[in-house]
């Protein structure tokens, strides 16, 4: 399937690994020049040359960290003076901040806010215009189940991300008329670094005394009894800045192999 968007120019923020790197990677097979970012210079680095070579594509690295707002503002600058525009955001940089109401402190929530609420809205807010101008874009959230599910361990997040669903859904009316199309992607547990560095957390949580006892555990929670790949992820992401979903706007994308159980 051609998804139109060859030319195109995109964002995608936290691309050194994982979601956002095979983001970035299926972008390039499909011919879109592509700006990424994290905030490692040397590990920005080693992801461009690689996402290069593996693909031909035009790739280009930025370090940034999107919880501060000149880095950001640095970021969409360089990527309109080296691609020329911005026609497609992925906000993708975050964390995942487990733990219950016990763990949860302001320094944490600060920097959650930071880097998931504000870095996200800093980003829209400066490539919204050049969107609206072109009457063509497509912004991607990637979010969280928590946000739609309340658990008690993924207290932190969920406050987080439930604010981004409210966020993608009034974006996506407000511009609307602009032909910007918003979206949001909610992953379950995915086979990536996040994961191991979430892992001692999670084995206290299940009461298992090995990281295989707790991955099993949290793959049976959903309907496929496994985690996802990073790849099929952006599968999804990918299709939702073509222009094969050119009628959809205002979802928010459940990738989580069955985990949540509600209706929406």
């Amino acid at each position: 399937m051609d998804l139109g968007i060859k030319g195109r120019a995109a964002i995608v923020t936290g691309a050194s690994r994982g979601i956002g790197r095979e983001t970035a990677r299926q972008f390039l097979e499909e011919g879109v020049r592509v700006m990424i970012c994290g905030r490692n210079a040397e590990t920005i680095e080693k992801s461009r040359a690689e996402l290069a070579a593996q693909t031909g594509g035009e790739v280009h690295g930025v370090v940034a960290d999107m919880t501060q707002e000149a880095d950001i503002a640095r970021l969409v600058q360089s990527a309109q003076q080296t691609l020329g525009t911005v026609d497609i955001l992925i906000n993708n940089a975050g964390q995942m901040y487990s733990g219950r109401f016990a763990a949860l402190t302001d320094a944490g929530l600060k920097e959650q806010f930071e880097t998931k609420i504000l870095g996200f809205l800093r980003a829209i807010r400066l490539v919204y215009p050049i969107m609206k101008a072109k009457k063509w874009g497509r912004i991607v959230n990637i979010i969280g189940g928590a946000g739609k599910e309340p658990d008690p361990y993924m207290f932190g997040s969920g406050i987080t991300n439930s604010g981004l669903l409210n966020i993608t859904k009034s974006l996506s009316t407000e511009f609307g008329e602009d032909n910007v199309l918003v979206n949001a992607v909610c992953p379950g547990w995915v086979a990536t670094n996040l994961w191991q560095r979430n892992a001692q957390g999670l084995q206290q949580e299940l009461g298992v005394k090995s990281e295989e006892e707790a991955r099993r555990l949290a793959a049976r929670k959903n309907s496929l009894n496994r985690f996802g790949k990073p790849e099929e992820l952006a599968n999804a992401i990918v299709f939702l800045c073509s222009e094969r979903s050119s009628y959809i706007t205002g979802v928010s994308l459940n990738l989580d192999g069955g985990r949540l159980k509600g209706l929406w």
